[in-house]
C-alpha cells in the first residue's frame, strides 16, 4: 500500500487516525471513496481527505473481500462501521475549515461585464431578452479605483465577461492602463466569442490586457454553428472567422479553452467537429476543449430533462470525451489537495462580479437583479450576500454520493438545481481522470 497523495492539512491532524473497534467485524467503504483500476493495483481516493492510496492487487482483491482485515484503511477512513454516518463527518470537516480559513477583506477575482450587449443571438442564451446595457466610459473608471481600493496590494485576476466583452473593448483598455498605472498586479481571462477579434486587438490583449486564457464556445461545424450563434452583421462565415481567430490567439500565447454545448439536436454533430478540431489544431498544446451539457431556464424542452434523452445524450458526451481525449484535447486536470469550503465566487468573500452599471453582484448569471451594492458606495446588502450561500435541501441521493464533499447546491445556482444520476456519473468520471493523471505524474517524478 502506497500513499500517492497525502491527506489534506491540516484536516488530518484534525481527524487523527480512527480508531480500531475490535467488536466491529462489518467495514465498508466509506461513500467518499472512488476507485480507478492501474496495471499494478488500485487507486484509492478520498473525496473529502484527499488523500489517495495505491492498492496491490492483493489489497484490493481484501479491500472488497474482507475489508476489516485492512486496518491502515481502517485508520485512514476509507473504511469505516456499516453505521458510521459520512455526511455529519463531511459537515464537522467543513465547518472547521470554515473557522480556519484565513480572514481577510481583500477582493482578488473580479468578473466584469463591459456589457450586456452581444453580436450573437444564440437561441439557448440565459441573458436572452434582459437589457442590453454598455459600460461607459465614466463607469469603467470607478471600476478600476474600486479594484485598486479593495484588492488590499495583492494580485487580481480579471474575468471579462458580457454579453460579449468585446462589445465594448475600449472599457477593457481603460480599467487595464488605470490598474497599471497604479501598479496594480493583474492578470485576466476572458469568456468570448472570439469574433471580434483582430490582429491588433489580439496584441493589445497580450501587452495591456495581460489576457492570458479564453473560453470559446463552438456548437458545431460551420453550418450548425453559424445557424446556432445567428450573429448580426455578419459578413461571410462567423465559423471561419473565429476558427482563424482562434489560430491567431494562440499563435500569441493565450490559452484557448473551447466549450462544446451540448444538446439533443447537435450530439452527434460534434463527435464530427472535434475530428475537425483535431485537424485544425493537432501542432498546439495551449488548446484544450471539454463538452458542456445545456440546461437552464431557456432549455426548458432540452434532453436534460426528459430520461431517454438525457441517457442519450450523456452517452454522446462520453463519447466525445473519449475521442477529444484520444486526440490528446482533454484538459489535464490533477486531483486537489484541499478541501473544497466553496461552490464558486457566488459564496467567497474574495471574488465579486461589476455589472455594466457598476452595481456589485456575486454570479454572471443574475445580470438585472440580486445586486448587493454597488462601486460608488460603502453600503451592502448583507442579506443578498447571504442568500448566495443558501444551499437547497438534499436529496436522498446525497446520502451515498461519492461527490458529496464537493457538492453545495446553492439554492440560486439553476446549474445545479437538478441532480440525475448521469450527472453524478459524468463528475466521477472526471475525478477518475484526475486520479490517473496524477498517478501518471507521481509516477514520472519518481523516475526522475
Amino acid at each position: 500500500m502506497k500513499t500517492i497523495c497525502n491527506p489534506a492539512t491540516p484536516y488530518d491532524r484534525l481527524l487523527g487516525r480512527q480508531p480500531i473497534l475490535t467488536n466491529e467485524r462489518h467495514y465498508r467503504p466509506m461513500n467518499f471513496v472512488i476507485e480507478q483500476p492501474v496495471d499494478n493495483g488500485l487507486l484509492l481516493y478520498h473525496t473529502l481527505t484527499r488523500q489517495m492510496l495505491l492498492l496491490s492487487t492483493a489489497e484490493a482483491n481484501a479491500y472488497h473481500m474482507q475489508p476489516a482485515t485492512l486496518t491502515p484503511l481502517i485508520e485512514a477512513w476509507f473504511l469505516v462501521p456499516k453505521e458510521h454516518d459520512d455526511r455529519q463527518l463531511s459537515h464537522q470537516i467543513k465547518a472547521v475549515g470554515r473557522m480556519l480559513e484565513p480572514q481577510q477583506a481583500a477582493i482578488t477575482s473580479y468578473n466584469i461585464l463591459t456589457t450586456t450587449d452581444c453580436n450573437a443571438r444564440c437561441f439557448y442564451c440565459y441573458e436572452r431578452g434582459r437589457s442590453r446595457i454598455p459600460m461607459s466610459d465614466d463607469v469603467a473608471r470607478h471600476t478600476a479605483d474600486y479594484i485598486i481600493n479593495h484588492c488590499g496590494g495583492q494580485p487580481v485576476e480579471l474575468l471579462w465577461f458580457g454579453g460579449e466583452p468585446l462589445y465594448r473593448k475600449s472599457v477593457i483598455t481603460l480599467i487595464c492602463r488605470q490598474l497599471s498605472d497604479a501598479s496594480v498586479r493583474f492578470t485576466s481571462g476572458m469568456t468570448s466569442n472570439a469574433y471580434l477579434f483582430d490582429e491588433e486587438t489580439v496584441q493589445e490583449a497580450v501587452d495591456l490586457w495581460r489576457l492570458r486564457n479564453i473560453q470559446i464556445t463552438l456548437d458545431g461545424t460551420e453550418d450548425i454553428y453559424n445557424r446556432s450563434k445567428a450573429y448580426i452583421n455578419c459578413d461571410g462565415s462567423a465559423y471561419r472567422r473565429v476558427i482563424s481567430n482562434i489560430h491567431q490567439l494562440l499563435r500569441s500565447g493565450i490559452h484557448v479553452r473551447i466549450r462544446l454545448n451540448i444538446d439533443i439536436h447537435n450530439a452527434d454533430n460534434l463527435l464530427q467537429l472535434v475530428d475537425e478540431l483535431h485537424n485544425e489544431f493537432h501542432d498546439t498544446k495551449h488548446m484544450k476543449v471539454y463538452p458542456h451539457p445545456l440546461y437552464g431556464e431557456n432549455m426548458k424542452n432540452a434532453a436534460l430533462y426528459d430520461d431517454h434523452k438525457r441517457a442519450f445524450m450523456y452517452q454522446r458526451i462520453n463519447e466525445i470525451q473519449e475521442r477529444i481525449e484520444a486526440y490528446e484535447m482533454a484538459e489535464r486536470t490533477h486531483l486537489e489537495h484541499h478541501v473544497k469550503l466553496h461552490q464558486c465566487m457566488a459564496d467567497s468573500d474574495h471574488a465579486v462580479v461589476i455589472l455594466p452599471t457598476g452595481h456589485l453582484g456575486k454570479c454572471e448569471h443574475y445580470t438585472d437583479s440580486n445586486f448587493y451594492g454597488h462601486i460608488d458606495s460603502n453600503e451592502l446588502n448583507t442579506a443578498m450576500l447571504a442568500s448566495f450561500r443558501e444551499c437547497r435541501d438534499e436529496m436522498e441521493a446525497c446520502a451515498t454520493c461519492a461527490i458529496y464533499p464537493d457538492c453545495f447546491r446553492l439554492r440560486k445556482c439553476e446549474a445545479i438545481s437538478h441532480c440525475y444520476p448521469e450527472m453524478r456519473e459524468w463528475a466521477t468520471r472526471k475525478i477518475r481522470r484526475a486520479m490517473q493523471a496524477t498517478y501518471e505524474k507521481y509516477l514520472k517524478e519518481k523516475e526522475n
